[in-house]
This record gives C-alpha cells, sequence and structure tokens, in this order.
C-alpha cells in the first residue's frame, strides 16, 4: 500500500475598510464598554454586506450594538467588524467542511 502524502494550503486576505467621517460619530458604547465609531444603519447594512432587516435583527438579539435608542439608528462599528468577522469565519468553516483538508 502507498505512503498518503498530504498538503494543507491557507489562504489568506486582507480587507481595507473605508469609512467616512461625515457619516460616523464617535461615541460611547455601553455594550462594548469602550469608545466607538457610530455609523448609519444604511452604512452598516451597508459593510455587513446585508438588508437592513437583517442588521435589526441582529440589533434586536445584541450581536450588534444599538448607540442611543431613540435617536436616529446609530451602530456600534467596534461589534458590527466583529460580527462580520465572526460570520466569515464561520463561512470559511462551513466552506472548508466540504474540502477535504490537505496536511504535509
Amino acid at each position: 500500500m502507498g505512503v498518503k502524502k498530504t498538503m494543507r494550503i491557507t489562504i489568506e486576505t486582507e480587507r481595507l475598510l473605508v469609512i467616512r467621517r461625515a457619516t460616523s460619530v464617535r461615541g460611547w458604547c455601553e455594550l462594548c464598554a469602550a469608545k466607538a465609531d457610530m455609523v448609519p444603519l444604511e452604512s452598516a447594512a451597508e459593510l455587513a454586506q446585508v438588508d437592513v432587516e437583517t442588521l435589526r435583527h441582529l440589533l434586536s438579539s445584541e450581536k450588534v450594538h444599538l448607540w442611543q435608542p431613540g435617536a436616529p439608528v446609530r451602530v456600534c462599528l467596534n461589534s458590527l467588524l466583529k460580527s462580520i468577522s465572526k460570520k466569515s469565519l464561520e463561512r470559511d468553516l462551513d466552506e472548508r467542511s466540504g474540502i477535504s483538508t490537505i496536511e504535509h
């Protein structure tokens, strides 16, 4: 019986995120307990590549943080980026599960 050789391939990507200061406001996020940029709901949905209703669902489940309830809806950028990052990792894991891992 032959020796089975395997190889692992790792692909790293980077994302550059540019947010116009005119649309973001710096403020205190109670849930993060930190200062964060707060972006309008529509901008946050665009950044997360989801529709506004999906983002509203994330806000209600507190996966993404709402800033100053009652005011125009703004989203904590820190929590949004963590959510996007986690979603991206979960998507990568799902995609990888369909591909056999190759190791040395």
